[in-house]
């Protein structure tokens, strides 16, 4: 009996592998086009570095005009911080982030808005970057906020699995 308590106690401590949530339709095409119309262009460049660095068969690319795009980011509330709408559709997807962001926040915000355009959703991986609540301040225990490239920090082994399983490796 100690030896089964003992070995339920250790698994309550191990993460679970593959704790993303896919909760949206992939994307049909490898590259999905954002249009960003908010001043935060430095932090949703590298938000989508990030997940372009994933290796995976989907990349997120600049759209070259507002009527060009597939995916729309906008200010929204900042009573909601970050809304998107979560995979594929066939019109134009949103994203809205709040306003007055610093750059570590706007850039780990904009990174798990794109998660839920690529189609995740919430998962429990304190570190990864669709947990519900992203801390990436600099008291963070993830260490996004002293990173010396934030985008290089900000996607996870959760999230990576997360997107794999939608879209495969490249």
């Amino acid at each position: 009996m100690r030896i089964l308590l003992a070995i339920l106690g250790a698994l309550a401590f191990v993460p679970l592998a593959g704790a993303f949530d896919i909760e949206g339709e992939r994307w049909p095409r490898p590259t999905v086009r954002v249009w960003n119309a908010t001043t935060y262009k430095q932090p949703v460049a590298d938000a989508m570095r990030a997940w372009n660095g994933a290796g995976v068969r989907i990349r997120l690319v600049a759209a070259t005009s507002a009527a060009d795009t597939d995916v729309l980011i906008r200010y929204g509330s900042i009573r909601e911080q970050g809304e998107s709408t979560v995979g594929f559709t066939t019109d134009v997807s949103t994203t809205s982030l709040a306003r007055g962001l610093g750059r570590i926040a706007a850039t780990a915000l904009a990174a798990h808005e794109l998660g839920h355009v690529l189609g995740l959703g919430h998962q429990s991986g304190r570190c990864a970057v669709m947990a519900p609540v992203v801390n990436a301040g600099p008291a963070s225990r993830c260490g996004i906020g002293s990173c010396k490239e934030l985008w290089r920090c900000l996607v996870r082994a959760d999230d990576i699995a997360g997107v794999r399983a939608l879209y495969g490796r490249r």
